[in-house]
């Protein structure tokens, strides 16, 4: 009985030799227990009723990572803190990235606009005076009894909606180069004007006399000056529409430069598109009266001037951009310059037509300040510069989703737009209602190149989502 019960506990202490030989090595070595070298004495003796039981320890398996997703280190695969849900690389894998988020290798950012552009200059079109004013000097410019009815301010400078879209793709898991793509449309800013009479008030258009070197205004049955509405003499409308429009865009590769955790800082590098096209139209729809002596009553004269400007920016794109997260809450700025070619066109056209009471309309080319001596296409290549800089605070609303306002502002140094293109000195003799078909050529009004600054600037409410 004594020889089955000491090999029994040789059998149990075998079993349990067995099972910790399974668990994690201990840290320093464990003397064996009285009993356990008893029963090894026990196995070990010549016994031959009872064969002793042979107890094989079990293999320790190979140690692996206690978590999932660690990094491991290029030298013996040393495991460190595990990336954060954005920074997890395929497993298995030598190492892993650096947190670089925020989540998703796909992004698509789409924003409301409210931005507005710098204004546009334009000379005084439109004036009046006070009725019984003197032919010569009603609504001449420098005269104290001139009023200037439009435009009294720059024209196309409040603020309108619009939206922007940017698109990239991280091409690595890492999150450390990639490609985006970004749009904006802003919308038209248009301003109209018009004032008119039936020959009760004087209203008149404007421009200097070249040929008297001085200020008047152009009255249609006498030369060198030209009104609108006055009293038994003439009755008409004059209408000016102005129109401004801006879009743009473009493509950068994007390079990070520092991440961590809470934040990363970007390169970009690429190309930079804008659009900005200013248009202003001045059309007169005019009858002679009764009192009119030169011309026919009930003659019908439409003048109409128009002037449109159309600026094509290209440029290469150098920049940054950085983001910092606090909990759910982040802050980025991206700023940047692009260096380019702004192709500049400005078209000038105009006409005149006269149709008598019963007879035929004649067509002339030119209007009060569109003539033969500046009618034309004119273009231009200019090397121009375009820095921009754009900040926003956000709040993660989910993973995958966030929201932000934001601030951004941009500026090209030189553009055309269509007021600074206007002439108002004219010399009388190139205008059709004056000397109908002996018109002689002039040099004025004439076309020169003017240029200035556009500023762009406003909020932006936008969503971002990643994928």
């Amino acid at each position: 009985m004594l020889t089955r019960f000491l090999g029994g506990v040789a059998v149990c202490v075998g079993a349990a030799g067995g099972l910790s030989a399974q668990q994690p090595a201990p840290v320093k070595p464990v003397k064996a227990a009285p009993a356990v070298r008893l029963a090894r004495a026990v196995v070990d003796a010549p016994i031959t009723t009872l064969p002793a039981t042979p107890v094989t320890a079990a293999p320790t398996p190979a140690m692996v990572p206690t978590t999932v997703g660690s990094d491991l280190l290029a030298n013996g695969g040393a495991s460190m803190t595990s990336c954060p849900t954005y920074g997890d690389c395929p497993a298995p894998a030598a190492a892993c990235c650096t947190p670089c988020g925020p989540l998703g290798r796909f992004w698509v950012d789409a924003g409301y606009v409210f931005w507005t552009t710098s204004g546009m200059n334009v000379p005084p079109l439109v004036t009046s005076a006070p009725v019984g004013t003197p032919r010569s000097i009603a609504g001449a410019l420098g005269q104290p009894t001139t009023t200037i009815l439009y435009p009294t301010k720059q024209l196309n400078n409040k603020f309108r909606s619009g939206f922007y879209l940017n698109a990239g793709l991280w091409l690595d898991e890492c999150q450390k180069f990639g490609i985006e793509g970004n749009f904006f449309y802003l919308g038209n800013a248009n301003s109209r004007f018009t004032s008119g009479s039936d020959g009760s008030q004087v209203i008149t258009r404007p421009f200097f006399n070249t040929n008297l070197n001085r200020p008047d205004t152009q009255l249609v049955s006498f030369p060198d000056t030209q009104l609108v509405s006055t009293p038994g003499i003439l009755a008409g409308s004059v209408t000016v529409n102005s129109n401004t429009s801006l879009i743009g865009g473009g493509a950068n590769f994007v390079k990070n430069l520092c991440c961590g955790p809470c934040g990363r800082f970007d390169l970009l590098l690429g190309y930079t598109y804008l659009n900005l096209t200013d248009e202003v139209n001045i059309r007169e729809d005019l009858t002679s009266l009764p009192g009119q002596t030169n011309v026919i009553p009930g003659t019908r004269f439409i003048v109409n001037d128009n002037f449109r400007t159309t600026n094509d920016f290209h440029g290469a794109n150098i920049g940054f951009a950085t983001e910092r997260r606090y909990s759910h809450w982040y802050v980025g700025v991206r700023a940047g310059v692009a260096l380019g070619v702004n192709h500049q066109v400005v078209e000038i056209n105009g006409f005149t037509t006269i149709t008598p009471p019963g007879g035929p309309t004649q067509t002339f080319a030119g209007g009060l300040l569109t003539q033969p001596s500046n009618i034309g296409r004119y273009s231009h290549d200019q090397f121009a510069v375009m820095p921009w800089v754009g900040a926003k605070l956000g709040c993660q609303i989910t993973p995958r989703l966030r929201t932000y306002v934001g601030y951004d502002f941009m500026y090209l140094n030189n553009v055309v737009r269509a007021g600074d293109q206007i002439d108002l000195r004219v010399d009388p003799n190139q205008i059709p209602t004056f000397s109908g078909a002996n018109r002689t050529p002039g040099q004025f009004p004439a076309f020169n190149r003017n240029t200035t600054g556009l500023t762009v600037q406003g909020i932006r409410i936008g969503m971002e989502f990643r994928y």
